[in-house]
């Protein structure tokens, strides 16, 4: 009977693993409702992957979140907040309009203005969005480009297929655009 228990751990704990090496970032919250674990279970297998050296975790806000130990530790930040979706809708959305207002994002998410300030304010402490005020107007960059766009390249391929196919449509319409004030 204890050799099933065994190999259960043992199964549980690889799917585990799996799952964060393919989702670095995740918290525990995420893998327990995901992968259809209990909770302690999850915590248990969690805590032997970290014990272990497989795993290790970074507490960023209110979640603390995990990772393979290949991944390095100047990504924790950025994976942790691409696994949540507002925040990386956010930050795609600030990847193709630089410089938004506080305005352009609640119009672009339908959140509310104090919903938006909060994300925003945690995007700023975590350093990856910076603000320039203009007056009583408040504009919003990403403070490192590149590393997020790697980031998605790598552990958000599809996110960043649709942002690729949006950049292509617009450069063919900027295209047509050029050739016909040419013509």
């Amino acid at each position: 009977m204890r050799d099933e228990k065994d190999e259960d751990d043992s199964e549980n704990r690889k799917r585990i693993y799996d799952y964060i090496k393919k989702n670095p970032g995740a918290h525990l919250r995420m893998i327990t409702r995901e992968l259809e674990v209990g909770m302690g279970a999850t915590q248990h297998h969690l805590d032997i992957l970290e014990r272990s050296g497989k795993v290790k975790s970074r507490r960023i806000n209110v979640y603390r979140h995990y990772y393979a130990v290949e991944v390095l530790d100047a990504e924790h930040n950025i994976l942790a907040f691409l696994r949540q979706e507002t925040a990386m809708d956010i930050l795609t959305y600030l990847m193709e309009h630089p410089k938004s207002t506080q305005s352009e994002i609640i119009n672009f998410k339908g959140f509310s203005a104090p919903t938006i300030s909060w994300h925003m304010h945690r995007l700023e402490e975590s350093g990856l969005v910076s603000s320039i005020k203009e007056g009583r107007t408040i504009r919003y960059t990403i403070t490192d480009m590149q590393s997020i766009a790697a980031a998605l390249k790598t552990y958000h391929p599809s996110v960043w297929d649709k942002m690729l196919s949006r950049f292509a449509d617009l450069f063919l319409q900027i295209s047509s655009k050029t050739e016909e004030t040419d013509a």
